[in-house]
């Protein structure tokens, strides 16, 4: 956005409204505190990576934010509609790759080109596919909705190097302009993705 004052052109960058927030969370499980007053604001259209060692509380942080767990204590705004894809791809085994997004009410027709760009048959039965190919189902499932907040847990594990390059790029591209959460261990993966590390 630009305006003009005493002949000179002023450039004003203007913020993104706020999509979620956790504030002053803390967590434990018995005796273990996972999260001890932690903060976290996701802007609309902002893509937040997450990192941290295991059992530093990555997963319990997303659980919250999807309504899985609820925070001992702390404030939370967070948005009705996400779409997330989890460690574990929780997929219907018998049933056909698309039959897997139509489950979850994702788009048909854009679950395909997706799934054209990610190489996978569309209706091909999951149990008869690799590790990799389950993954990019996966995937396929999360980014068919129309969510508020997409949430990627791990999402490029068990991908070798080029199929994960693709599926980084489909991640970014059916993203766009929208928010998201990317929780990984890898750096490179971070920093291709997202706008912001948080790290825990």
């Amino acid at each position: 956005k630009t305006g003009s004052t005493d002949n000179k052109e002023v450039f004003l960058y203007v913020k993104e409204g706020l999509l979620m927030r956790l504030k002053n969370i803390c967590k434990s499980f018995k005796d273990i505190e996972v999260l001890k007053d932690f903060n976290l604001n996701v802007d609309e259209g902002e893509h937040i990576a997450i990192m941290g060692k295991s059992g530093k509380g990555k997963t319990t942080v997303l659980n919250i934010i999807m309504g899985f767990e609820l925070p001992d204590s702390g404030e939370t705004e967070l948005p009705n509609e996400i779409s997330a894809v989890f460690q574990e791809n929780r997929l219907c085994e018998d049933f056909c790759a698309i039959s897997n997004v139509c489950l979850l009410k994702g788009n048909k027709s854009l679950a395909k080109e997706i799934f054209d760009k990610l190489g996978i048959d569309s209706t091909q039965k999951v149990n008869t596919m690799s590790g990799g190919q389950k993954r990019r189902v996966a995937l396929a499932r999360c980014l068919a909705r129309n969510a508020e907040l997409y949430i990627f847990d791990e999402a490029l594990k068990g991908l070798d190097e080029k199929t994960k390059a693709v599926a980084m790029t489909v991640i970014k591209e059916y993203t766009d302009g929208k928010s998201a959460i990317f929780v990984t261990h890898d750096i490179n993966e971070a920093k291709d993705f997202a706008d912001r590390i948080v790290e825990i």
